[in-house]
């Protein structure tokens, strides 16, 4: 059978939505789909859910609209855990198929849908073209955009440390500007209300790129112990490195939320080798999805941890 997911093409949220639905259509009793909440341009930010148990491990990608592999890599990940569960399957069957009935994964596998489409095509097709060009610092190339369509970075928005955010420029920016207050933004503000709809055990947010870990955000203690342990087994399964961070760290991201609002475990995974301000090259593609296959499973055998 012919897979849905095709990882080796600019991977749209047009695309992602009729995949969406490709996917419930083949699994109608493991996966289903939901929206909650839309962006600013009145996309639809849909969470996929993958499972049918108890513990929820929430997963999302592409916050920042450059970013947008990760949201392939999540809807590749998402098929084949569901291939999984059929005999034929190659990949861990058994432990896919237990874990799958113990657990259920939530994923929003792009948080940015506007700053995708914006990063990926250009501003021709919005309302507000001169003012995406001002805050794109006068350049007719988005492809490095890193916010939403009203300038501001998603991952700046949670209120985990806002008020101290490090290196933000004040005025609405391709990249790193935190909005005038806390869940400004209806796609960081949906992320926000879904979480505290459910009850989390782990939670996992993709970027890129650098091949790195983060992990602590101000965690101590036990948490601290419990943290670690996972992410030492995350970089193991990944090969990228963890990240320590400095004693004042910055905050406003979904992972120094989630730490530090639940006091449970959550992880920023940056993938691919660090290519700066750009997105990942589709020619990365197969070593990230070798790196990342194992992580959602990792994580459901730790939730207990």
């Amino acid at each position: 059978m012919e897979r849905i997911i095709q990882p080796k093409q600019v991977y749209t949220y047009e695309q992602m939505c009729l995949d969406c639905n490709r996917l419930m259509d083949r699994y109608p009793s493991l996966i289903s789909m939901k929206t909650i909440g839309y962006s600013v341009g009145k996309r639809k930010l849909i969470a996929i859910k993958l499972g049918k148990g108890e513990d929820k491990i929430f997963i999302n990608g592409a916050h920042h609209a450059r970013e947008w592999l990760t949201t392939t890599l999540l809807m590749d990940i998402i098929e084949t855990y569901a291939e999984a569960t059929n005999s034929t399957s190659a990949f861990e069957t058994d432990k896919i198929k237990e874990i799958l009935n113990q657990c259920s994964f939530w994923f929003v596998p792009m948080v940015n849908p506007d700053g995708v489409t914006l990063a990926q095509s250009g501003y021709r097709s919005f309302k507000h073209k001169d003012l995406l060009i001002e805050w794109n610092k006068g350049s007719y190339d988005f492809s490095s955009w890193k916010a939403n369509i009203r300038g501001v970075d998603l991952n700046r928005q949670y209120p985990a440390d806002w008020e101290t955010i490090q290196s933000d420029p004040g005025i609405r920016s391709c990249e790193n500007f935190k909005g005038y207050e806390p869940l400004s933004e209806p796609e960081s503000l949906a992320i926000y209300q879904f979480v505290q709809s459910q009850s989390i055990k782990l939670a996992a947010a993709y970027h890129s790129s650098g091949e790195e870990i983060f992990w602590k955000y101000k965690s101590e203690t036990e948490l601290e112990k419990r943290s670690k342990e996972i992410a030492l087994q995350l970089a193991n399964v990944t090969g990228y490195k963890l990240i320590y961070p400095s004693e004042n760290p910055s905050g406003g991201g979904f992972t120094d939320w989630f730490i530090s609002y639940y006091q449970r475990p959550s992880f920023t995974i940056e993938i691919a080798p660090y290519i700066g301000p750009n997105p990942v090259p589709l020619d990365y593609y197969a070593s990230i999805y070798q790196q990342n296959k194992y992580v959602p499973l990792l994580l459901a055998e730790n939730r207990n941890l």
